[in-house]
């Protein structure tokens, strides 16, 4: 009988240690977080550099500039509508092929809204810009979640998100230069050298995701749910303009309710519903997407519409001074993102959760207390202050969504927290206008006061969020930040290596 050696094969010094896999899959999810990262700048960079256009793009179009206002409403809408499909998409055609072929369209969508020469071709690229900027961030997540360790999910996670911080400071003040020196069309000309990089990093690292098991496409509730998001999207739209619509914006309200109740009838029915709720039977994801959540969401973004009007109408301060204040407030939520995992670690979800949601509360507070006259570096200051507030509670939301999620539901998951995203977005940028216009009365402008009572309202909303991440279990999404004492030595170790 030949007896086998335990000792280990000699291992060749020059050649190195055994390649870990684990060390494979950090890059792999390294380099997808920083693609996607690409991407969602691009997007948001396109979107908040429009508004800032719109009038010289009124003046070539010939028509008003309140007109021009279709161009964003219609990017909502269909943002919304395609928010439910896009899941279904991935899945059907592998998350890899659909999230290149969406920068693909992005770049000639993009070309050619700088191209047209009326509104109503601008307005139909604006719907192709839509469909494919819904198709590229959400199928992305779902290639960065699918292929990115749990441990490491905290740090993939800030890194794709942090350009959504950027992109709407750099935005305005990007696209005044454009326009001043160049011209408007160039907005959308500057998406296609950042997309082709885009698309060729994801052609080259991201991995190849196959297609998973087929399921038929469900129209009817496609139709619904669309239906409901559009509707209701569009009521509430109504409803802020002030002294009109108001009519129109309570019907479309009222068929939304009809919508949304035959889609939720239906999504219980379904064999494969486009929206399942399956996703929201884990707690963790449904306090960080329809629960609490929402209570930090609707002030966070109410937030950054009314900041930059306040400082402009009441402080009278100008577009360039609150453009630099919205850049140090952004700037505050990306010094604290640095310690975000480590926060998260020692803090554990849900003591981060409850004390960020109090810090943004008293935020709230103080830019509520905001008076003309203050020094332009107090207001800097204080603006550091407020980013700072918001940025460890935001990327505890984020990373807490998927912290307890199966493999299996990510993809569903991934297309619930979009529409409810989008959700949050228009019934906080639709309230704080109907807020504004309500506080202010008959004045033609609002007034210093009707600010201050919108934000006072939003600082409410941010205190109630904190009882209800309270309701968290003490040890939710342990596995995520670490914080037991088993996955700290693990997340030691892994940063080490």
């Amino acid at each position: 009988m030949v007896r086998r050696s335990m000792t280990p094969p000699r291992q060749d010094p020059l050649e190195g240690p055994p390649a870990d896999p684990s060390d494979d899959a950090l890059r792999r999810a390294r380099i997808t977080a920083w693609v996607l990262a690409g991407t969602m700048f691009m997007v948001g960079l396109d979107s908040t550099a429009l508004i800032t256009g719109l009038p010289a793009m009124a003046t070539d179009f010939a028509v008003s500039a309140t007109t021009m206002s279709t161009t964003v409403t219609i990017y909502i809408l269909v943002s919304a509508v395609m928010l439910p499909v896009s899941g279904w998409i991935g899945q059907r055609f592998g998350s890899r092929r659909v999230f290149t072929t969406a920068i693909l369209g992005f770049i000639v969508s993009s070309m050619l809204c700088g191209m047209a020469q009326n509104l109503p071709m601008f307005l139909a690229m604006r719907v192709s810009q839509a469909t494919f900027a819904t198709l590229m961030v959400p199928v992305g997540n779902i290639v960065l979640l699918s292929i990115t360790p749990k441990h490491y999910l905290v740090t993939a996670m800030t890194i794709s998100s942090t350009p959504a911080l950027v992109a709407p400071v750099l935005g305005p003040p990007l696209a005044g230069f454009v326009i001043t020196f160049l011209d408007w069309r160039w907005i959308f000309f500057l998406n296609v050298p950042t997309a082709l990089v885009a698309l060729v990093a994801s052609l080259r690292f991201i991995p190849n995701i196959q297609p998973g098991e087929r399921t038929p496409f469900d129209t009817r509730g496609f139709v619904l749910t669309g239906g409901a998001l559009a509707t209701f999207i569009a009521g509430i739209d109504r409803i802020g303009a002030k002294g009109q619509g108001w009519e129109l914006g309570a019907l479309l309200l009222a068929a939304a309710l009809i919508f949304g109740a035959l889609a939720l009838r239906h999504t219980r029915r379904a064999a494969h519903p486009i929206v399942p709720l399956t996703p929201l039977r884990f707690p963790c994801f449904h306090a960080s997407t329809v629960g609490a959540a929402m209570f930090v969401r609707i002030p966070f973004t109410g937030l950054g519409f009314l900041l930059p009007l306040m400082l402009q109408i009441p402080l009278s301060l100008t577009p360039f001074e609150a453009g630099l204040l919205l850049l140090a407030q952004n700037a505050g939520d990306l010094v604290l993102k640095a310690i975000a995992s480590r926060a998260l670690r020692r803090l554990g979800f849900r003591t981060a959760l409850i004390s960020g949601a109090l810090c943004m509360a008293a935020s709230l507070l103080v830019c509520a207390a905001l008076t003309p006259g203050i020094p332009f570096t107090v207001l800097l200051a204080i603006m550091v202050g407020v980013g700072m507030a918001r940025s460890i509670l935001f990327t505890a939301m984020m990373a807490l969504r998927f912290a307890d999620v199966s493999q299996e539901e990510v993809g569903n998951a991934t297309v619930l927290g979009n529409v409810t995203n989008s959700l949050a977005q228009a019934i906080a940028i639709s309230g704080v206008a109907a807020l504004l216009n309500l506080f202010s009365g008959a004045s033609a402008q609002p007034t210093l006061l009707a600010f201050r009572l919108a934000i006072l309202t939003l600082a409410v909303m941010a205190v109630i969020a904190a009882p209800l991440f309270a309701r968290l279990a003490k040890d939710a999404g342990a596995d995520v930040t670490g914080h037991t004492r088993h996955g700290l030595r693990e997340m030691q170790v892994s940063e080490l290596n």
